[in-house]
């Protein structure tokens, strides 16, 4: 079962957490949307957009034009009616997670984006969030989960010879290229929300050269990168930063040379790039083009033909539970009633960010 599809939309499922909050104060107006009679309401369609709208901004995306937001509002709601749906047949099914298990989630949270209690606070409070419906919102991605593991999982079957079908039919993919292998501490100024992080240019200088003394003096790799790297994705996998072939273009040609010149098991010098700070070593590096025999790749390709299926399955699901669901989409309505202004909706303005090279 692929997680992002029941944690990938984790702002999205939080704002569904606070929908029942809301019902028993809201107007007509505040109202975005009922599935058998559960209200989705405006605010949480517009809590959402603004956090992909300051998401855009920081990537230096164009405001997005009164069309362009509307078509957004849509979008939003739609996924949200479709996780509203899901729930509620997990719900009908007997599917809903223990209480054991809906901690257990909360830690696995924390986890793979390496919060400690403190960030995952601040994480809740950036979100508007309480734990508590952090928590409700938990019970609801668990019980979808559920609900795919016993509608999807059993019905996803791959035989050899399917899978001896695609390796024939699909050599191209699976040579290996020449490159490296890499793993990486990262470092920025910004502000990570993670354990030890460092704010402003000469905090962070400061402290990608004091990682590496720690290496040079002997510290494992993967240990330091998982206590001090403010990449928590790959800080959790001890740096482990995949494959790239050498024409990758992440790597500048004077850091492919410098890559080409180690030995595995080396690390490169602290290098800037952009904002941030790398130190990157070399975990294993292949040196020419090689055809991969299928005992390597089957089970990667039984991986890959199972998501496959499991998608139009979990697709399939998904439209049967919204099939069974009497929805009513009250901001589409209201756009088509008034289409000069998209049902009345008030514009989103967007915090000014901070100057260039600031500390917060």
């Amino acid at each position: 079962m692929r997680e992002a599809i029941v944690f990938g939309v984790l702002c999205m499922g939080l704002a569904l957490s606070a929908c029942k909050d809301q019902q028993s104060r809201a107007t007509a107006e505040d109202v975005a949307a009922r599935v058998n009679g559960v209200e989705i309401m405006i605010a949480e369609v517009d809590r959402l957009l603004e956090q992909q709208l300051r998401a855009g901004a920081q990537q230096g995306q164009a405001p997005l034009t009164p069309a362009e937001l509307a078509a957004a509002r849509l979008q939003i709601l739609e996924n949200l009616i479709t996780q509203q749906a899901l729930y509620q047949k997990a719900e009908r099914l007997g599917l809903l997670p223990t209480e054991e298990e809906i901690t257990q989630g909360l830690q696995q949270f924390k986890r793979e984006r390496g919060l400690s209690e403190e960030g995952f606070q601040r994480t809740l409070r950036e979100l508007g969030q309480t734990e508590e419906q952090f928590r409700r919102e938990i019970r609801r991605q668990l019980a979808i989960k559920k609900l795919f593991d016993r509608e999807v999982t059993p019905r996803i079957t791959v035989t050899d010879r399917e899978i001896e079908e695609f390796y024939n039919a699909n050599k191209a993919q699976f040579v290996e290229r020449r490159g490296f292998a890499l793993a990486r501490i990262v470092v920025t100024p910004d502000k990570d929300n993670v354990p030890d992080d460092a704010i402003g240019a000469e905090a962070a200088e400061r402290k990608i050269r004091e990682i590496y003394e720690q290496l040079r003096r002997g510290a494992d790799f993967a240990t330091v990168a998982a206590r001090r790297s403010e990449d928590p994705l790959t800080a959790a996998r001890g740096g482990d930063w995949g494959f790239f072939p050498e024409t990758a273009e992440q790597f500048p040609g004077a850091l492919r040379s410098r890559l080409l010149a180690m030995r595995e098991g080396d690390i490169t010098e602290p290098i800037r790039i952009g904002n941030a700070w790398l130190i990157l070593k070399l975990v294993r590096r292949i040196q020419r083009d090689r055809e991969l025999a299928l005992d390597e790749v089957r089970a990667q390709i039984a991986e890959e033909l199972r998501a496959q299926r499991e998608q139009v399955l979990q697709t399939a699901v998904t439209r049967l539970a919204l099939a069974e669901s009497r929805v009513e989409n009250l901001l589409a309505r209201r756009m088509l009633e008034n289409p000069a202004n998209f049902g009345g909706l008030r514009p989103i303005t967007l915090p000014t960010p901070p100057p260039t090279g600031s500390t917060r």
